[in-house]
C-alpha cells in the first residue's frame, strides 16, 4: 500500500513540478487525481500508465478518462476510456484521445466524437482535431450539430470557436431548421445568437417555395432572412430576381435592392425595379426606383406584350367585405355599363324620334369618304340593354335599394380584388398602341384602368387626348378606351395638314389590341384635307351630333354622320391662318415612346424552374449516420453530465 501511495505521489509530482525546459515557454500537462499510476518501460521510453478515474489539466483545459498512457517527457498523454475534455463550459467526449500538450493539439477519435457547448449544440463526427490554446475545434471526414430544438447543420468538414461561439461547416453542407432545409457551400453560425452567415453558393427550400444566392444571413430566433450577390426565389407562381432580398417573417415584410424582376405566370406580368416592398397581410407590393411592368397575352399564337413605366408602381389587394359597398356596386354597375355600346342606343333614339313624327333631325346624314360603306357600327348585343351616354351617372341609394349589383354579382365578402396604381410619368408601349399620363389606376372589379392628368393616347397614325381616359380589359386584353370630356381625335394627313375630330366623349374600340373604330359623343366638329391629284388642295369643316369612324391601317377609311349635321368646303389657297386647327389642337408627338426601350430598358432573364426543380434537396448522410431516427432531438443517447454540472464537479483550479 505504501510503494502504490507514493508511485501516485511521484507521477503527480512529475506533473506539477517544471523541467528545465519549461524556461523556452513550456507548459506541462498536470495530473490531478487517479487511482493509480505507475511507471512502465516501452521501446525504451518511460511512460506513466495511469489508471482512473483520472484528470489531467492543461492550458485551462480537464482531460478526464478511465485510464492513460502519459508520457511525460514528451508531454503527450493518450487517453482512454469515457474520455472527456473540459474547457470552460464546452466538453468534448470520445472513446480516446491522443493529446500532445506542445502543440496544444487533441486528435480525438472514436466510434462517436460529440462537442457540446454552453447552449446544448451537440457536434457529432469521428475525427476531430480540438487546439486547447486557442479553444478551436476542427473535425473532418464528416460531421452533424443538432441544437436543442432539433435543428441540423451539416458538412465534411468544420470548426468551431468556442471564445466566439461559432460553427463554421465547409463543403457540402446541409441545414435543417423549422422546415426549412438548405444546402450551402459554406455556412458560419453563432451559437449565443442563434445566427447563420451563407458563405457560398446556398439553395433554400421553405415549404413550396424555392431560394437560391450567394451570400446573406440568417436570424433564426428573429425570423429574419437577408439574401445577397444574385439572390433567385420560385415559387409555384412567380419567379424573383434580385441582388438583395431581405425578409422579415414576423413582420411578413420583404425588401428587395437593385435589378429586380418578378415574373407572375398567374397574371401574365413581369415586374421590374431597383426598389421593392413587399407585405404578406394585408397583401402590398411598392416598387420604385426606375419601375416598369411587362404585360403579356397570346393572340392568335403570337405573344403580344405592353409596357408600362412610372415613378412608383404600386399593386394590393383587398376582400368584398373590407371595401365601401357603395364602391363595390358602383364598379360593378361600371363593368356591366362597360360592355354595352353607347352608340346603338344614339342610333335607336334618331329612329324613335322619325317613328313618332316629332321634328326631324338632319341625320342620319350622308357617308362623305371616298369609297361609302355602311356605318361602323357592331351588331347589337341581344343580351344587353343599350345606355344613353358613355358618362356613368353616380349611384345613389334609390338605385342600389332597386336593383343590388353585388348580389346579382355572386361575390361574397372573401372575393379578392386586385388593385394597381402607377403614379407619376406613366408611360405605355404595345407594338399598336402607346400612351403617357401623369396616374394611372386600375382595380379588377371593373376592369378598367384609369389615365388621369393630361393624358394622350396613340394608335399607329391617330393621337386621341382627353381629360381622362379609361381602358375595359377583358380576358387580359384591350377591348375599349373611353375619352371622356374634351376628347381631340388627330391623324397627320401630311407634313402640313392633320385630319382633326373634336367632341365631349369618344370611345376607341380595339380588336387584337388594334384601333378598328371610333365613335364621337356629344356634340362633334371635324376638320378633313381633300387632296387633288396627290397635292392638298380642300379643307372640309363637319359638325354633328354624333359620328362613327372605321379605322384602317391607323387612318380613317369611312366616317358615318348622325343628326344635325352641317359640312363647308374651304379651299387651302385662300384659308385664314389658324383655321386649320380647332381649338385646342396640340400634336404631342414628341412625347410618344417609339420603342419598349423608352417604357423599360431592363433585359428580361429567362425561366429558371426547370432547371431549378432538379436540384436535389437535402438527403443528410451525416446526420442520418450520427443522429439515428430513433434518437429524440436533444436526446445524446450517452448517459453526460452537462458541461455546467461537470464544471462545479472539478477543482477550482481552472475556475
Amino acid at each position: 500500500m505504501l510503494a502504490h501511495f507514493l508511485t501516485v505521489v511521484a507521477v503527480a509530482l512529475a506533473g506539477h513540478v517544471a523541467p528545465a525546459d519549461t524556461s523556452a515557454g513550456r507548459k506541462l500537462v498536470r495530473l490531478l487525481n487517479a487511482e493509480s499510476a505507475q511507471l512502465i518501460e516501452r521501446g525504451g521510453v518511460n511512460y506513466r500508465k495511469v489508471t482512473g478515474p483520472a484528470q489531467f489539466l492543461h492550458n485551462d483545459t480537464y482531460i478526464l478518462c478511465d485510464s492513460a498512457i502519459w508520457n511525460v517527457e514528451k508531454n503527450v498523454v493518450d487517453a482512454m476510456g469515457n474520455v472527456q475534455v473540459i474547457q470552460n463550459e464546452t466538453v468534448l467526449y470520445s472513446d480516446k484521445i491522443h493529446y500532445i500538450a506542445d502543440s496544444s493539439l487533441a486528435k480525438v477519435r472514436g466510434n462517436l466524437v460529440q462537442l457540446i457547448d454552453k447552449e446544448s449544440n451537440t457536434l457529432r463526427t469521428h475525427y476531430l482535431d480540438f487546439h486547447t490554446r486557442d479553444s478551436i475545434a476542427r473535425f473532418f471526414r464528416g460531421g452533424s450539430m443538432r441544437n436543442k430544438d432539433g435543428n441540423t447543420i451539416e458538412s465534411l468538414n468544420g470548426v468551431y470557436e468556442s471564445k466566439i461561439k461559432r460553427f463554421k461547416f465547409l463543403n457540402n453542407v446541409e441545414m435543417e431548421s423549422d422546415s426549412t432545409l438548405v444546402k450551402s457551400d459554406s455556412l458560419a453560425y453563432y451559437t449565443e445568437t442563434q445566427k447563420a452567415y451563407f458563405l457560398g453558393l446556398t439553395n433554400v427550400w421553405q415549404d413550396t417555395v424555392y431560394l437560391r444566392a450567394n451570400g446573406g444571413w440568417y436570424e433564426r430566433e428573429a425570423e429574419r432572412y437577408l439574401f445577397s450577390e444574385n439572390a433567385y426565389i420560385l415559387t409555384r407562381e412567380q419567379e424573383v430576381w434580385a441582388d438583395t432580398i431581405y425578409y422579415d417573417k414576423r413582420a411578413s415584410v420583404a425588401e428587395l435592392t437593385n435589378n429586380i424582376q418578378i415574373t407572375d405566370t398567374v397574371q401574365k406580368t413581369i415586374f421590374f425595379a431597383d426598389k421593392g416592398v413587399y407585405t404578406r397581410e394585408p397583401l402590398t407590393a411598392t416598387l420604385s426606383r426606375n419601375p416598369s411592368l411587362a404585360y403579356y397575352s397570346l393572340n392568335e399564337e403570337k405573344r403580344d406584350t405592353l409596357f408600362l413605366s412610372a415613378d412608383t408602381l404600386k399593386y394590393y389587394t383587398k376582400t368584398i367585405g373590407e371595401l365601401d359597398s357603395i364602391f363595390v356596386a358602383s364598379s360593378i354597375e361600371r363593368y356591366e355599363e362597360s360592355k354595352r355600346d353607347p352608340l346603338e342606343r344614339l342610333i335607336e333614339n334618331v329612329k324613335r324620334d322619325r317613328q313618332s313624327q316629332q321634328p326631324k333631325p338632319t341625320g342620319p346624314g350622308r357617308n362623305t369618304s371616298i369609297n361609302p360603306q355602311p356605318p361602323a357600327t357592331a351588331p347589337p348585343d341581344k343580351n344587353n340593354s343599350p345606355i344613353d351616354t358613355i358618362n356613368i351617372k353616380p349611384i345613389t341609394n334609390d338605385s342600389i335599394s332597386l336593383r343590388d349589383p353585388v348580389a346579382e354579382s355572386k361575390l361574397s365578402d372573401t372575393t379578392t380584388v386586385r388593385f394597381a396604381l402607377a403614379f407619376n410619368n406613366v408611360k405605355i408601349y404595345s407594338g399598336e398602341m402607346q400612351a403617357r399620363a401623369d396616374s394611372l389606376s386600375f382595380n379588377s372589379l371593373d376592369s378598367i384602368a384609369r389615365l388621369y392628368s393630361n393624358p394622350v393616347m396613340w394608335n399607329e397614325g391617330s393621337q386621341f387626348t382627353s381629360d381622362s381616359i379609361q381602358f375595359i380589359i377583358t380576358s387580359g386584353k384591350l377591348k375599349k378606351a373611353e375619352l371622356l370630356s374634351n376628347a381631340y381625335y388627330i391623324s397627320r394627313e401630311d407634313s402640313l395638314y392633320f385630319n382633326q375630330v373634336k367632341s365631349t366623349d369618344m370611345i376607341g374600340h380595339f380588336r387584337e389590341n388594334s384601333l378598328f373604330r371610333f365613335d364621337a359623343l356629344g356634340g362633334a366638329s371635324l376638320l378633313f384635307f381633300l387632296a387633288e391629284d396627290s397635292v392638298m388642295t380642300m379643307m372640309n369643316e363637319k359638325e354633328c351630333k354624333f359620328l362613327s369612324a372605321a379605322i384602317d391601317s391607323g387612318k380613317l377609311s369611312r366616317v358615318k354622320y348622325f343628326d344635325g349635321i352641317k359640312s363647308d368646303l374651304f379651299p387651302l389657297v385662300s384659308l385664314e391662318k389658324g383655321k386649320d386647327k380647332l381649338k385646342g389642337f396640340k400634336w404631342r408627338e414628341s412625347e410618344r415612346p417609339l420603342s419598349r426601350f423608352d417604357v423599360c430598358n431592363r433585359d428580361i432573364k429567362e425561366s429558371e424552374s426547370e432547371k431549378t426543380m432538379k436540384i436535389e434537396k437535402p438527403l443528410f448522410p451525416n446526420t442520418r449516420r450520427f443522429f439515428p431516427k430513433t434518437e429524440q432531438a436533444g436526446n445524446t443517447d450517452l448517459p453526460l453530465k452537462k458541461s455546467s454540472d461537470l464544471m462545479h464537479s472539478l477543482p477550482d483550479i481552472q475556475r
